[in-house]
């Protein structure tokens, strides 16, 4: 017991003083930032030089500093912000190398360069109103939060070591032209839009994620993604054929919306998709395929275009609606009815319609299924349900739901409300993605 009672000892002992190594009491009080303090000029920043370790929040703010420099500081125990500081060209903190917090640039309409170059590892960026702002340097490799809005950086060289983040979302920078990341994962969302026209962004390391949105892109990269949890959607963007190889499931929904130059999607080793799986508006994709071993689609299913040919060999089970439509008068919608009649799309609503005629089954808790072959035909039914599935399906395909690039799909406010195995969720999931 006297043994066992020493090494407890000793081990307690060990950690308090492994604790006091990495506590702020040794930090002396000129280290202290106090609080609701803000360096508006540069002798403010000054008086910092001397110490490694700075503890509290600081804030560069003002109209009198017009070149800001943090030097000698390795270590901020809390957050930097520079905020609405508006003469501020330029501002540099090479020394510091940790930020427990954030690194804060807000509001800040003069600032060219922002530069960061021994930083490693910070809780979240945040950048936003930054309309100056072309150069931003740091050698992050740990960050759970990067959040980047209204700048005018052109390139992105940034998160070259960065493998891991929670959020990364670059939105509404004009002129940004690249994007090269090293991310491996990540744990909640990444989202690039409405960035430079012609925008291209190489995320050739990231095998995971949760979320994806792509929008406004020329050119994208994923040859490593294996799998995203939840969704994944290309919207709006220009790029000509997409390489997903190595997808092989997408836990939620997968979308393909208002790309007008897709031609081609490679994604031959997808096989499940657990939400609702729509191809829409993509106006130069005639002939669709790329999905060999899609097997399983969770929710609605929906395929609005000008394709004149549509394989999706593989798949067997459609827990949700299916709506198949083209302007084309060559596509033959034999095969899909085929599948419907077998049971392999199990929801209350099909439709399948080519530039010459229509085929629309909805099924009731009173009738099992009613038929049209006809463009302009209608079927009613008699319960609350099918009048939904109804609407969001266009009326038993008497309007097409979505034929060109300028007739994108609606039903916004539906969205909240519609089940994700129904067409109306289906298509109003794709409306909400265009805003």
């Amino acid at each position: 017991m006297n043994l066992k009672s020493l090494l407890v000892s000793s081990l307690v002992a060990g950690a308090a003083i492994a604790d006091s190594g990495n506590s702020t009491t040794n930090v002396p009080s000129s280290c202290t930032i106090k609080p609701n303090s803000t360096a508006t000029q540069q002798s403010d920043l000054d008086k910092y030089s001397s110490c490694q370790t700075l503890v509290g929040n600081l804030t560069v703010s003002g109209s009198e500093i017009q070149t800001g420099s943090l030097n000698g500081v390795k270590n901020l125990e809390g957050s930097l912000t520079i905020y609405n500081a508006s003469n501020l060209v330029q501002f540099n903190a090479d020394t510091l190398q940790n930020i427990s917090h954030s690194l804060n640039l807000q509001l800040s309409t003069s600032l060219q360069t922002a530069s960061f170059n021994g930083l490693e590892e910070v809780d979240t960026i945040k950048m936003v109103a930054l309309p100056q702002l072309h150069d931003f340097e740091t050698n992050v490799k740990k960050a759970n939060v990067v959040y980047i809005s209204d700048t005018s950086l052109k390139t992105v060289h940034a998160f070259g070591e960065l493998q891991k983040v929670r959020s990364f979302n670059l939105n509404n920078n004009k002129d940004l032209a690249n994007l090269e990341s090293s991310l491996e994962s990540v744990e909640d969302e990444l989202e690039f839009s409405a960035n430079g026209q012609d925008a291209n962004v190489t995320f050739n390391d990231l095998k995971w994620a949760n979320n994806i949105t792509l929008r406004d892109v020329h050119r994208a990269s994923f040859v490593s993604l294996k799998q995203v949890n939840s969704s994944l959607g290309f919207i709006n963007n220009t790029i000509d054929s997409l390489n997903l190889s190595n997808l092989t499931s997408v836990g939620g929904s997968l979308s393909f919306v208002s790309n007008r130059n897709l031609t081609g999607i490679n994604a031959t080793n997808l096989e499940e998709v657990g939400g609702g799986f729509v191809i829409a508006n993509n106006s130069n994709f005639k002939l669709i395929g790329g999905f060999p071993k899609l097997s399983k689609v969770g929710g609605a299913i929906s395929v609005v275009g000008n394709y004149t040919y549509l394989d999706l060999e593989s798949l067997n089970s459609v827990k949700g609606d299916g709506d198949f439509e083209t302007n084309s008068g060559n596509f033959s919608c034999s095969s899909l009815k085929s599948l419907q009649s077998k049971g392999g799309i199990k929801g209350d609503s099909f439709v399948c319609k080519n530039g010459a005629q229509s085929t629309s089954i909805k099924l009731s808790s009173e009738s099992s299924s009613k038929s049209s072959s006809s463009g302009s035909s209608k079927t009613e039914s008699s319960t609350k349900s099918s009048d939904a599935s109804q609407s969001a399906s266009g009326k038993s395909g008497s309007k097409s739901t979505a034929s060109n690039d300028g007739n994108q799909s609606k039903g916004m406010a539906a969205a909240q409300f519609a089940p994700a195995g129904s067409l109306m969720g289906a298509m109003a999931a794709v409306a909400a993605a265009l805003l």
